[in-house]
């Protein structure tokens, strides 16, 4: 049996529900791709910086250096962290009184929030994901469910009631449930996938955090 003239066989809502979840599918599916290739870049990006990072001793150089990490989420929290401890500085200048070590609790606010902004970016569209996931199956379940009703009112119809009489009918209708698992099955994997890289990032930016700290806390955020 051709495409054609399984489509032309099947119930008006049945074509309806494999329409949505092939559209379903075409959406997760590019979101798996989008959040594979940023995710990776995040990750590169990351091991990059922390190289530097530990390689330069001035901040200032390390700030200018950071610029050319756009995707890395620990540049853009020391990005944040240098330039509001720059605007203290400045304004402490500006009155002619000194840094306060309760700057650093500033500081380290900037840093969580840089770190919250960068890891709601980072699950952007996951939601996507979790709800083709979700939804899916029951609504491919809901395809074969009305499939199976429309097969037996025709046999009801019909003067004999044989296993081939029946089977195309239902045959056809479970195709909307396998629709919905190949629809979810690969949301599912990439969904779980996505959020434990995130999840290492999160907690390497809560390390990286820690340690920028404890260097801000010396001194070395004055060079």
């Amino acid at each position: 049996m051709n495409l054609f003239t399984f489509m032309n066989q099947i119930s008006l809502l049945a074509e309806a529900v494999l329409g949505f979840l092939l559209f379903l599918s075409s959406l997760s599916w590019g979101v798996i791709f989008y959040k594979w290739y940023i995710i990776s870049k995040t990750g590169r990006e990351n091991t990059g910086f922390i190289r530097i990072f530990k390689r330069i001793d001035r901040f200032s150089k390390l700030y200018q250096e950071a610029g050319d990490f756009r995707r890395s989420t620990l540049a853009f929290m020391f990005r944040s962290a240098y330039e509001k401890i720059k605007g203290i500085e400045e304004r402490a200048m500006a009155r002619e009184e000194a840094v306060r070590d309760g700057d650093i609790d500033i500081v380290h606010r900037t840093l969580l929030q840089a770190r919250q902004e960068e890891l709601t970016r980072l699950e952007s569209y996951l939601p996507i994901l979790a709800t083709t996931a979700n939804i899916s199956p029951f609504v491919g379940l809901f395809g074969t469910v009305w499939g199976i009703i429309h097969a037996f009112r025709d046999i009801s119809h019909q003067s004999s009631a044989s296993i081939a009489s029946v089977a195309p009918g239902i045959a056809d209708a479970l195709v909307t449930t396998a629709a919905g698992l190949f629809a979810a099955i690969p949301a599912v994997i990439a969904y779980n996938y996505f959020l434990q890289r995130i999840r290492g990032i999160e907690a390497l930016a809560e390390a990286f955090n820690m340690e920028l700290l404890n260097v801000m806390a010396e001194g070395r955020w004055k060079e």
